[in-house]
């Protein structure tokens, strides 16, 4: 312990500027205000969060999936009709999906998705809610409940629809990429601009001009820069014409020489991660793809990515309809087989007798027979 005391009391100790939007050390350490803080600089927030190409891909991939699911209520294995308008149309005039795919996307930036619940309707259950954005909304417990405070408007807990994603015990509020993720995020983004300003004006000089005479004072050399600059700047292909003091030196650069193609295709590894997505729906290397495995894939994007947010959302759901049912989204489209291997799977039920052709029909989304008699002989049922 005492080692460690005097260790740390004879460390050098950084000296720390300040300027108006942020701050360096003399460790080379920067920061901005405003951002929770964070090594690399660069400011993070929603809109530089999703303007990183594959975080903003690995976002919409799984919010639109997730979207696109059929959403019902069941009691037990029951399909119940007609579907409750909540799960049918949640804010009115959007689409079921424009609501989940934002719903989805909110959670994964955000960490919460948050809505006010409205009027009960004559079955003492709400038919539609109005998503607020999380910024806005506060909360503290209040005599064993959660008070929510949108703006300016305290709502009781039961009056509001709120999922969270990742949460530590006690916590009133989820947690999503912005906030766990933030210096992760802030060398995405640091690279974005890094790359951008490379193919701007470069990120190093394009060349040294150099100058052999003695008495060249400062004026003179900034005077010569901007000459320079105005007659061979930016995309002039001029030839240069030069006095023997004057000598111009280029300055080689390349993208694979300052690594930028590999720290952007690391990142693609990077964001995979943080959303939970098998690399190769960003493109990450050393992820291999071929026809066989497509399925395998299909299912484990809904087993270890999908699933878990949806089971979120359909559990939340549930506490707003009628008691006794449960709100859940349908996967089988996702979990759809080629049709060989359907067909195969089909023949093997109706050989064993556990399904008949009006069932199968109905799983190839098909008519059933009309007359149950003209359905055709099974070879194989005994």
């Amino acid at each position: 312990m005492l080692g460690n005391l005097l260790k740390r009391a004879l460390a050098p100790q950084a000296n720390t500027y300040q300027g108006s939007g942020g701050w360096a050390n003399s460790m080379g350490q920067v920061g901005r205000f405003g951002d929770g803080g964070n090594w690399a600089g660069s400011l993070v927030n929603e809109d530089s969060t999703l303007g990183v190409p594959a975080l903003w891909r690995g976002v919409t991939l799984i919010s639109d999936a997730i979207a696109g699911l059929p959403l019902h209520a069941y009691r037990d294995t029951t399909l119940i009709t007609p579907t409750p308008n909540l799960l049918l149309r949640p804010n009115p005039p959007e689409t079921r999906i424009e609501t989940i795919s934002t719903m989805v996307s909110t959670l994964l930036v955000h960490g919460n998705y948050v809505a006010v619940l409205g009027d009960a309707t004559s079955n003492g259950y709400p038919d539609n809610m109005y998503p607020v954005h999380p910024d806005r909304v506060s909360a503290q417990r209040v005599n064993g409940r959660i008070v929510y405070k949108v703006d300016n408007t305290e709502y009781d807990q039961s009056e509001i629809f709120h999922i969270k994603f990742y949460a530590r015990p006690g916590d009133i509020f989820g947690r999503g990429v912005l906030s766990t993720q933030r210096q992760s995020l802030s060398t995405q983004i640091a690279l974005q601009e890094y790359a951008a300003k490379y193919f701007d004006t470069g990120v190093t000089p394009s060349g040294v001009l150099k100058s052999s005479n003695p008495d060249l004072n400062q004026e003179e050399a900034e005077l010569l820069k901007a000459s320079w600059m105005r007659t061979y700047g930016r995309k002039s292909r001029e030839p240069a014409v030069l006095n023997a003091t004057t000598e111009f030196q280029v300055l080689s650069d390349n993208a694979q020489e300052s690594q930028l193609i590999e720290s952007r295709t690391f990142h693609l590894t990077e964001a995979a991660n943080m959303l939970g997505l098998p690399g190769v729906y960003l493109g990450a290397p050393n992820s291999s793809r071929t026809y066989s495995n497509i399925e395998q894939e299909n299912l484990q994007l809904v087993r270890w990515t999908l699933a878990p947010i949806a089971n979120r959302i359909e559990q939340t759901f549930s506490d707003y309809i009628p008691r006794g049912q449960v709100a859940r989204f349908n996967f089988d489209g996702l979990l759809r087989a080629d049709t060989l291997t359907r067909y195969q799977a089909h023949q093997i039920a109706l050989q064993n007798g556990f399904m008949t052709v009006d069932e199968v029909r109905q799983h190839e989304y098909r008519d059933p027979l009309d007359n149950p008699e003209d359905q055709p002989e099974v070879i194989g049922v005994m």
